[in-house]
């Protein structure tokens, strides 16, 4: 007969993948009889969190236990690919941390039908693509963005959609053109034109204010419109503050001549003092280059070899 330390240990190794949890059917797989993991049970040595599904001494007692024994007990396992159920709706925005919804029941996603006694379970069948799926500390959830639009299509009151939204916003990797696509479907039954006018709203109603890292909140048409818009202000401003900015350095400094080329060209005005002038013609050799200057005279001993000849001496 297995020892209860023995059965304990053997449990252990099975619950150390999924939260401390372990399942009958996993327990029996195990080793571990119903009947003696019944009896551990009454020995305070694991405690029963649901039917079918008990915590072990390792076990996470964290605020999303209940969710995921409720997610063992259809049957599934985080090991794979392929789960047999994937948590949405108000249970989805609990494990993303969305609002403050409260789920009345766990509810999963499966790819056919199924049926349950448990009350506190509800099913919805659909096939979910791969994007619309996220794993979360071992569990299967739909994404920030196919939640929203759970929530959004599933009769969510706009207050606490607001405070969902809010939150996804607030989401690493979660874009606003995403979360506008997901508010889409349900515009009609919230009034709105749109789904970036029911982004807009729904921030504002929770008085959202985004930080300058946070632009990208704006639909992208209107973020382009924004920028087109400001960005002939801002290079001007930026334009201004460099000049200004080298003037107050030029004042009292002896620049070389180069130097000094620079800063004049910098000067609103444009003009230039007689020495920028004479520093030019001093660092060009002498040469005549200012305006008006007559070109040198081209010497025709210096195209000796033109066509292959030289020119003709006279006598």
């Amino acid at each position: 007969m297995m020892r209860a330390v023995d059965m304990l240990e053997s449990l252990e190794l099975v619950g150390s993948s999924q939260w401390g949890l372990v399942t009958t059917a996993q327990a029996y797989e195990a080793g571990v009889s119903k009947m003696h993991l019944s009896r551990l049970a009454d020995r305070g040595t694991v405690q029963r969190v649901r039917h079918g599904v008990y915590a072990l001494p390792s076990a996470d007692t964290g605020p999303l236990q209940g969710l995921r024994a409720a997610w063992l007990s259809t049957g599934s396992q985080p090991a794979g690919n392929q789960p047999l159920a994937v948590v949405s709706g108000e249970s989805a925005a609990a494990v993303h941390g969305l609002g403050d919804v409260l789920a009345s029941k766990y509810e999963f996603t499966t790819a056919v039908r199924r049926q349950t006694t448990q009350p506190d379970i509800r099913y919805r069948k659909r096939d979910l693509p791969e994007g619309d799926v996220a794993w979360v500390d071992g569990l299967p959830v739909t994404s920030v963005a196919r939640t929203v639009n759970d929530l959004a299509t599933g009769g969510t009151d706009f207050d606490h959609l607001a405070a969902v939204v809010r939150d996804a916003v607030a989401t690493t990797g979660v874009t606003s053109g995403s979360l506008v696509q997901a508010l889409e479907p349900a515009v009609e039954g919230f009034g709105s034109p749109d789904g970036n006018a029911m982004l807009v709203a729904l921030l504002k109603a929770v008085g959202f204010r985004p930080d300058t890292g946070l632009l990208e909140l704006a639909a992208p048409e209107l973020r382009e419109k924004f920028f087109r818009t400001l960005a002939p202000q801002f290079e001007d401003i930026v334009s201004r503050a460099v000049n200004e900015r080298l003037r107050q350095l030029g004042q009292g400094i002896d620049f070389s001549s180069a130097s000094q080329h620079v800063v004049n060209a910098a000067h609103p005005d444009g003009t230039r003092d007689a020495t920028s002038r004479q520093n030019r013609k001093i660092d060009d050799g002498g040469a005549a280059d200012s305006a008006g200057s007559e070109p040198a005279a081209t010497v025709p001993g210096d195209q000796v070899g033109q066509r292959g000849q030289e020119p003709r001496r006279r006598g």
